[in-house]
């Protein structure tokens, strides 16, 4: 479902925006003004996801974003009002997402199974996802190639189109498998369940534990979706081969999550120590990241000044970091829902704490794109070259940044919920 606005992940953003005619700066403009739309409508999702069927928002939201993506897709064609338009189109797909589908999603995944299986269970989810996803990115890339490349005479000026074609298309088709094949399970909402009410929503905005969870969750955030950044990073800046790039986000985003997901999320549920599987995760996503913003230097023409064989082996060392991220990412994604049930959240409240959470934790989808295109406008010439080199590197250092400050919150969790575990312990002996 996501495929059409996470294209990022895959394709160079200044790429994406020479097809759709807008500058790059313009287009990370459209990326936070999705993260803004999305900041009130996480948590009144959560909300929305425990009064109406799950199987109905679902439909409801993959209709809806098929739609928008249509109109998406015929951006390259209209002359006037174009960004404009792509702001409206990302708008749309924010409030329809985090609206109206992901809390559904998630909390209907979260009913599959016993709190201990979680990770099991976003595992799997995550494998068939990045299966599907691998399969679907392919044959759009291929499409996009060869009508951009091998038939460019001819068809050009519909490669972009019919790579978010594909995508809608594809999405179209899972309202109807999910309308015909999936069921509706309507005994599992319990009386009284998930009622709104200013006292549930106080308890929730003054659980001191669930805004440690929302920062622990924007570090991993972070890290999934401002990976990004590398991909224009190791096109435009390190120059290398964009079907090359293509080819690590494919395994980044998508067949990394279906090699992987399964395995960590086992191995989490293994050790029932699901923050601090994380911490590790981060730690070693801050290490890989680390390396891959330090090798090429940070003056304008240090990277182009190498000579080809520095070139080649820092190009070879950035590459190996991106990947290696994407392996952790996928470890931290997995697992990061199964951290609610560490601190205790009731099923009843499950999803508003769901929205809570990641109305701080998915903030970075406004701040964070925001700065990213402050960085595009004033450091770079947002033509693609190696000028925007130290845009990307920032944004990648305050990726970084965030990364530790959640380790240091999961840190925080761990020591105060053992020592809460300790006290119940002795209440109890006490009173036996």
């Amino acid at each position: 479902m996501a495929v059409p606005f996470y294209l990022k992940n895959v394709i160079s953003s200044v790429v994406i925006s020479e097809s759709l005619g807008i500058l790059p700066s313009q287009f990370s403009q459209a990326n936070s003004i999705y993260g803004y739309v999305s900041l009130p409508s996480y948590f009144i999702g959560g909300w929305l996801a425990d009064k109406i069927s799950l199987k109905k928002l679902t439909l409801v939201g993959l209709a809806s974003i098929g739609v928008v993506g249509l109109w998406y897709g015929f951006i390259p064609f209209i002359a006037t009002a174009k960004v404009i338009q792509v702001y409206l189109i990302f708008a749309l797909w924010s409030f329809i997402t985090c609206f109206i589908f992901w809390a559904a999603l998630w909390k209907l995944l979260s009913e599959q199974g016993k709190p201990e299986e979680n990770g099991k269970l976003n595992g799997i989810h995550g494998s068939l996802n990045g299966l599907i996803g691998t399969v679907i990115i392919a044959i759009a890339y291929l499409v996009f190639f060869l009508f951009g490349t091998v038939w460019k005479s001819s068809l050009g000026d519909w490669a972009f189109p019919a790579l978010v074609f594909i995508f809608t298309g594809f999405i179209i088709a899972n309202c109807f498998l999910i309308f015909f094949f999936v069921p509706e399970d309507k005994t599992t909402k319990k009386d009284g369940e998930s009622d709104f009410s200013l006292k549930s929503f106080k308890n929730i905005l003054f659980n001191w534990k669930i805004w440690l969870v929302s920062i622990l969750i924007l570090g991993v955030y972070l890290y999934q979706s401002g990976l990004s950044i590398f991909v224009t990073y190791m096109q435009d800046v390190l120059l290398i081969t964009a079907s090359l790039v293509v080819v690590f986000g494919i395994l980044r985003t998508y067949l990394f999550r279906f090699f992987f997901s399964t395995y960590f999320g086992k191995m989490a549920d293994k050790s029932q120590k699901y923050i601090l599987f994380i911490i590790i995760g981060l730690a070693v996503a801050s290490v890989l990241c680390l390396i891959a913003v330090i090798v090429p230097g940070f003056s304008e023409n240090s990277f182009t000044n190498m000579s080809k064989g520095s070139k080649t082996l820092v190009q070879v060392s950035v590459v190996t970091m991106y990947l290696g991220l994407g392996i952790t990412c996928w470890a931290l994604v997995t697992n990061r829902w199964a951290t609610i049930y560490v601190i205790n959240i009731s099923q009843k409240d499950y999803g508003m704490a769901v929205g809570f959470i990641s109305l701080i934790a998915f903030s970075a989808d406004a701040w964070f794109w925001q700065i990213d295109s402050i960085l595009l406008k004033n450091l770079g010439s947002e033509a693609g070259h190696v000028d925007n080199k130290l845009a990307n590197q920032i944004s990648i250092i305050i990726i970084l940044c965030f990364g530790l400050l959640a380790m240091i919150a999961g840190g925080v969790l761990i020591y105060a919920t053992k020592k809460e575990a300790q006290k119940n312990l002795s209440k109890q002996v006490l009173t036996n």
